[in-house]
């Protein structure tokens, strides 16, 4: 009798292992994806990250080509249109230079290469701190760049805009001299930082008044749009001009503050010399008689003549009714002949 052999056990073994569950398998494990919002997130941070990156290297590359300088304050010269109108009263113009003497010039000026003068700057914005630096007998700090005439008025106005440090004559003053310069509207709108409309008011009170009369005036730092405005108006009328030289000759004009100068010429505008009313020529006259526009008038500065009228006025009336109708009725008597 022959062995089995292992075959047949091995078919056995398999059938029973087949009627077995089988173990279950392990799955294989993935990582979870984030939400969508955390995926946005992440994306935005990135982004910002990148971005902020690209910031600090433009900063650095500014920085890098906008050393500032120390530089003799004789090589620059004022910009191509004036911003401020020159005061002996500036009190902040003292107050700035009491402070760069004490603390030193902590903001630098901003300058361009002359356009025709090698080695030499033209500014941009710092006038005055320039000006300070002149009379302290310092050297200026300062930014070159180089800049167009478009981009040096609008920076020129924007670095005053945001500090409100120009009056309003003075911003109605450097719209005159841009148009003057051939700017268009929107430099100028760009340059003071306001818009079309309030331009058209800034060059209509420049124009108006003409600049012998706001350089004579001054900035008048406290006087706004309004009164401003109402001074054009008052110097449109026929006459309000003639007696203006006179004003701002005189000697209160001329020692009193900016401010002081603008009410003085305001109040002189607006107040035209009334007429002088015609006395009679002869001063044993009581009354007199003034005709206007078809109208006439019995006038008398003798309080005891119009009592004396007011009494007898009453007759006055019938005697000239009577003496109408008389000479109507002859001048009708005439008409039927």
């Amino acid at each position: 009798m022959k062995k089995p052999d292992g075959r047949g056990r091995d078919i056995l073994q398999g059938l029973v292992a087949a009627g077995k569950p089988n173990p279950p398998s392990e799955a294989p494990v993935h990582p979870a994806r984030p939400s969508g919002a955390v995926r946005a997130m992440s994306l935005g941070l990135d982004r910002l990250t990148a971005e902020a990156a690209q910031a600090k290297a433009l900063r650095e590359e500014l920085a890098s080509r906008e050393t500032t300088q120390e530089l003799d304050a004789a090589l620059f010269s004022p910009s191509i249109v004036s911003d401020r109108i020159p005061s002996t009263t500036d009190t902040r113009f003292q107050e700035l230079k009491a402070a760069i003497a004490e603390n030193g010039q902590q903001i630098p000026i901003i300058a361009r290469p002359h356009p025709s003068e090698d080695g030499h700057y033209q500014i941009a914005a710092g006038h005055r701190r320039w000006r300070v630096a002149q009379e302290l007998g310092r050297p200026v700090k300062a930014i070159i760049r180089a800049l167009s005439d478009k981009e040096m008025v609008i920076l020129q106005g924007q670095e005053n805009g945001p500090r409100e440090d120009l009056s309003f004559i003075e911003r109605a003053r450097f719209a005159m001299q841009m148009e003057t310069r051939g700017f268009d509207r929107d430099t100028l709108s760009a340059a003071l930082n306001v818009d079309k409309p309030e331009v058209s008011r800034l060059l209509t009170v420049s124009q108006v008044l003409g600049d012998e009369l706001i350089v004579a005036i001054g900035p008048a730092p406290k006087v706004g749009r309004p009164r401003w405005l109402q001074l054009a108006k008052a110097l449109e009328h026929p006459g309000a001009r003639d007696q203006l030289s006179d004003v701002v000759s005189d000697d209160a004009f001329k020692t009193a503050d900016s401010d002081r100068r603008f009410a003085i010429v305001l109040d002189a505008a607006g107040t035209p010399k009334r007429p002088t009313k015609r006395r009679p020529p002869s001063s044993d006259r009581v009354a007199w008689i003034e005709k206007k526009g078809g109208k006439v008038r019995l006038v008398s500065d003798n309080s005891s003549f119009a009592s004396f009228l007011q009494r007898r006025l009453p007759e006055l009336l019938k005697e000239f009714g009577e003496s109408h109708e008389g000479k109507s009725t002859t001048s009708q008597k005439g008409a039927t002949h």
